[in-house]
C-alpha cells in the first residue's frame, strides 16, 4: 500500500515513485548532445514550424516574458519554444533554464529537467528554486545525501532574508517544497517530531498542498496517532479527491482503529474489493488479529480467483502465525 509521496509502502505493496534517472552513460550522452547541438534538445513539442509566424524576441528577457505568457495560457509547447529562443539570445539566462526545468519536471522528463536545473546552478549557485527542485529529484531517487544538501541550502539561503532576532524565519515566499522534502528525510531518519515541525512550516507557506498534508498524516501514523493521521489524510482528500495515496493511508488508519467498513470504503476508492480485503487482512495480521486476518484473506480469495496467489500466500502465512501463537500460549 502506498504511504507517502516519494516514500514507503506497507504490507502488500512495494516501493514506488523511485524509478532512477537514466544512468551515468545516458546522462553523459545527453550532456554531449547539448554541447554539440546547442539548447534545441530542450524543446519537445509541436513542430517548430508551427511558431514560425510568432514575433521573435529581441532579448533573452523578452523571450522569457513571452514564454511566461504562453505558460499562463497553458501552452507548454509554445512556452518551451520561447525559452529555448531566449537561450539562443543568451545561453546564460538562469530564468530560461529554470522555466525549462519546471516544464520538463511537470512532464516527467527528468533527465532534461535535471540538466536544465544543473545549468541554472552553474550560472547562479544560490538559485533557491533550482536547489529545491533538484533536491526533490534527489529525494525521489533515494539520493538522500544530495537531497539533504540541496534542500538545506535552499532553506538556508531563504532565511538570509530575515533578521537573526526574528522569531519566524519563513514567509509566503519561502520554499515550501524544500521544507516538505526535509520533513520526509527526517521521517526516514525516524525523527518524526522534527518531520512534523517541518511539514507544519511547509503548510504555513502552502496550506493547500495535498502531498504535504498526506506526509504529515503519515508521520502521525508512524507515531500511532491514528486520529490525527486520519484528520490530515481527509484534509488531503478535500484538496485532491482522487489522491490515491491518501485514500490508501486513510484505509490503513481505519483498519488500525478497527473501523473495518470505513477502511473497506476508503480502499475501494482506489482498488478492487478483493485487494481491499487482502490489504485489510494484512494490517490485521500485523496487529496480531489473526482470526480476523484469515476472514479477510478468505474473502479476497472468494471475490477474485485471479487474486488467488497473493491472498493464498497471506492466508498460509497467517495460519502459521496463528499456530505459533497457540503453541506459545500452552508453554
Amino acid at each position: 500500500m502506498s504511504t507517502r509521496t516519494g516514500d514507503r509502502f506497507i504490507g502488500a505493496g512495494v516501493l514506488v515513485l523511485l524509478l532512477l534517472l537514466g544512468g551515468c552513460a545516458g546522462q553523459s550522452t545527453m550532456d554531449a548532445d547539448m554541447a554539440d547541438g546547442g539548447n534545441e534538445a530542450f524543446y519537445e513539442g509541436k513542430p517548430v514550424a508551427v511558431y514560425a509566424g510568432l514575433p521573435r524576441a529581441d532579448t533573452a528577457r523578452q523571450g522569457v516574458i513571452m514564454g511566461d505568457q504562453a505558460l499562463a495560457r497553458g501552452d507548454t509547447d509554445e512556452a518551451l519554444y520561447h525559452y529555448v529562443q531566449a537561450l539562443e539570445l543568451n545561453d546564460e539566462s538562469a530564468m530560461a533554464y529554470f522555466r525549462i526545468g519546471q516544464i520538463h519536471l511537470g512532464r516527467d522528463n527528468e533527465q532534461l529537467a535535471s540538466l536544465a536545473l544543473r545549468s541554472v546552478l552553474r550560472i547562479d549557485p544560490e538559485h533557491i528554486g533550482a536547489l529545491t527542485a533538484l533536491g526533490v529529484l534527489h529525494l525521489k531517487h533515494n539520493r538522500y545525501a544530495d537531497a539533504t544538501d540541496d534542500l538545506n541550502r535552499a532553506v538556508a539561503l531563504d532565511r538570509q532574508r530575515f533578521d537573526a532576532d526574528e522569531e519566524q524565519n519563513f514567509d509566503a515566499r519561502s520554499p515550501a517544497r524544500a521544507y516538505n522534502g526535509l520533513g520526509v528525510l527526517a521521517d526516514l531518519d525516524g525523527n518524526t517530531t522534527e518531520a512534523q515541525r517541518l511539514y507544519r512550516i511547509s503548510l504555513s507557506i502552502r496550506p493547500a498542498a495535498a502531498d504535504t498534508l498526506n506526509n504529515l498524516g503519515y508521520s502521525y501514523y508512524l507515531d500511532s496517532r491514528w486520529q490525527e493521521a486520519g484528520v490530515e489524510f481527509r484534509k488531503a482528500l478535500e484538496v485532491t479527491s482522487d489522491f490515491e495515496q491518501a485514500w490508501r493511508n486513510l484505509g490503513l488508519v481505519y483498519t488500525r482503529q478497527q473501523r473495518y467498513l470505513a477502511a473497506l470504503n476508503a480502499l475501494e476508492q482506489v482498488m478492487d474489493t478483493a485487494q481491499a480485503h487482502n490489504d485489510i487482512g494484512y494490517v490485521c495480521m500485523l496487529d496480531g488479529r489473526y482470526a480476523l486476518a484469515k476472514q479477510y484473506f478468505e474473502k479476497a480469495l472468494t471475490l477474485s480467483p485471479t487474486f488467488y496467489p497473493k491472498a493464498q500466500a497471506n492466508l498460509t502465512y497467517v495460519e502459521r502465525l496463528e499456530e505459533s501463537a497457540r503453541q506459545q500460549a500452552v508453554r
